[in-house]
């Protein structure tokens, strides 16, 4: 016969469990949520690429290789020369494209490309979008591409090109040029966008929903210390298992796209991993706050290590304490013992004030905010002294 504590531990684990899945979810969530769909995050993220090489050589072979099928340089050349000269297109068109490559790669080096970068970026964010939340209007996101317009170079690159008597480029304007960089490339992701789409709204719910069963199976739990130890265990099994998934999911990703014949593998893989990178940063966060929730609840559980640890902390602390009491603070211990309710209460609204007002707000960025006000009323403890 089941007795009621075998199940009170039983829905204890299930409620632990239930709250890491969550969790776990969440972090992938709300990162999606404040990463890849905002905008002004997104395009903050992957500004850094304008110095990538990989992705300025993708660009460069890009601007030059859609500047030449436009303005159709070969004809051009051809119809200069002479008949018996037309042996003479080839090399020339091929040093023509070489100087060209060269003018657009030096302008890769300066501001104007960072501007030009982000702006196309931003543009591009709109399409990534509606792609992950299947909405309609990914008017580049055709044939299972999404491409950045790198029309914003053109004008720039046949000024520099002009400065230096390059002409043929003339004619090709902003509104005939069509030079794409692809940076993604997807198949059947009907399932996924429906995912996103639910998940999406979810992003404010989840970390809620996670807390609500991990307070419940502290309340529920014979031992809460014991409870507290194993949901902080949890929580760093669960980031691992996501930071694995993570990683299988960009080796697979990149397999697939090796072979393909219309996307820089190069620049899409930087572009990929400086993405994946912020979210990689968001599971090490989780992770570290999880051992640390982990390592407050096994310090005050009963388990026999733990009983040791908490009996050499209390030495520790009586020994400073003892120490601190020879300190003569004066008039500033005398006013800090009297205060001490109300600066505790000041610290509390303060960390309250924090958190609402965060933009962003993010259980590694809650917890940092505990953390500090643990530390303050720890530091107000030890400071306030009896009124003389």
């Amino acid at each position: 016969m089941n007795t009621p504590g075998k199940w009170r531990n039983i829905t204890v684990i299930v409620l632990i469990v239930l709250g890491c899945l969550v969790a776990t979810v969440s972090v992938a969530m709300i990162w999606l949520n404040q990463v890849v769909l905002d905008s002004d995050t997104y395009v903050a993220t992957v500004a850094p690429l304008s110095e990538d090489p990989a992705i300025k050589d993708a660009v460069a072979n890009a601007v030059t290789d859609e500047l030449f099928r436009r303005s159709q340089a070969d004809q051009l050349a051809r119809e200069a020369l002479p008949e018996k000269a037309d042996f003479l297109v080839s090399p020339i068109i091929s040093a023509t494209e070489g100087f060209v490559y060269e003018q657009v790669h030096k302008l890769l080096d300066s501001a104007e490309f960072s501007r030009v970068w982000q702006d196309a970026n931003r543009n591009g964010h709109k399409v990534v979008a509606q792609v992950l939340l299947g909405e309609k209007g990914a008017v580049n996101a055709q044939e299972g591409r999404i491409s950045l317009d790198l029309s914003g170079l053109f004008e720039i690159v046949k000024a520099r090109l002009a400065e230096k008597g390059v002409a043929i480029f003339e004619n090709v304007t902003l509104e005939n040029t069509g030079a794409q960089l692809t940076i993604f490339e997807y198949e059947n992701i009907a399932s996924i966008q429906e995912a996103v789409s639910v998940l999406n709204h979810l992003a404010f719910w989840l970390p809620v929903i996670a807390l609500v069963l991990w307070g419940a199976a502290v309340w529920f739990s014979p031992n809460r210390m014991t409870a507290l130890f194993r949901i902080g265990l949890g929580l760093a099994a669960g980031m691992v298992l996501l930071l694995v998934g993570v990683t299988v999911s960009r080796g697979y990703y990149l397999d697939a796209i090796s072979s393909s014949k219309t996307i820089d593998v190069p620049a899409a893989t930087s572009f990929f991993d400086i993405i994946i990178g912020s979210l990689k940063g968001a599971i090490r966060q989780e992770f570290v706050i999880g051992l640390v929730v982990a390592a407050i609840g096994f310090t005050f559980s009963p388990y026999p290590s733990a009983v040791t640890l908490r009996s050499a902390i209390r030495t520790f602390y009586k020994e400073a304490v003892d120490a601190g009491e020879k300190i003569d603070l004066g008039p500033t211990g005398t006013w800090i013992t009297r205060q001490k309710s109300g600066l505790r209460i000041g610290g509390i609204v303060l960390a309250l004030v924090i958190l609402v007002s965060m933009d962003q707000p993010s259980l590694s960025r809650a917890f940092l905010v505990a953390m500090i006000l643990a530390l303050y009323l720890g530091v107000l403890e030890f400071l306030s002294r009896k009124a003389v």
